[in-house]
């Protein structure tokens, strides 16, 4: 099998790039300011919703994936937070308590949506948080509603 040059181009460019994708190529979405329409799609397990655990505040990092809590394995994020925790009971201080804080790992949530307006940009992931998933169940288990993520006859969310 020959090489997909243009696969290896995208990788160049990507890497070039900081490893990010720019324009609408990104599968990533964050909701801009003022109204937005979405349609949280189905998946083949019917569950569209996702949850992982990340650090966060740790260097320039936008978010780590925490193994330990994602998938039970070793993390030394988490050994390291929970030393602080320790230091921070064993010694009453509040500030190494308060840095434990801010490494341990944090939950998200995420489902396949189509931006209404920008259907042609295909599939995009959107990360949310705890307010916002709950929020959803709730659309989800109100028989009002009936199936959100039918592609047909699903509802829209608006997002303000």
């Amino acid at each position: 099998m020959a090489i997909n040059i243009e696969a290896m181009r995208a990788k160049l460019n990507a890497s070039k790039s900081g490893g990010k994708p720019s324009g609408s190529k990104s599968t990533m979405w964050r909701p801009k300011a003022g109204d937005q329409m979405v349609r949280i799609l189905p998946t083949k397990d019917g569950d569209p919703f996702r949850e992982f655990h990340f650090h966060y505040n740790v260097g320039k990092n936008p978010g780590i994936y925490c193994n330990k809590r994602n998938d039970g394995g070793e993390c030394p994020i988490c050994d390291f937070a929970s030393k602080l925790w320790r230091d921070g009971v064993e010694n009453d201080d509040q500030n190494l308590k308060n840095e434990a804080k801010k490494l341990f790992a944090r939950k998200r949530y995420y489902s396949p949506v189509l931006i209404r307006g920008n259907e042609s940009d295909g599939v995009k992931i959107w990360a949310y948080g705890k307010t916002a998933y709950e929020t959803l169940l709730g659309y989800v288990l109100d028989p009002d509603y009936g199936d959100i993520t039918d592609p047909q006859t699903g509802t829209d969310i608006k997002l303000t």
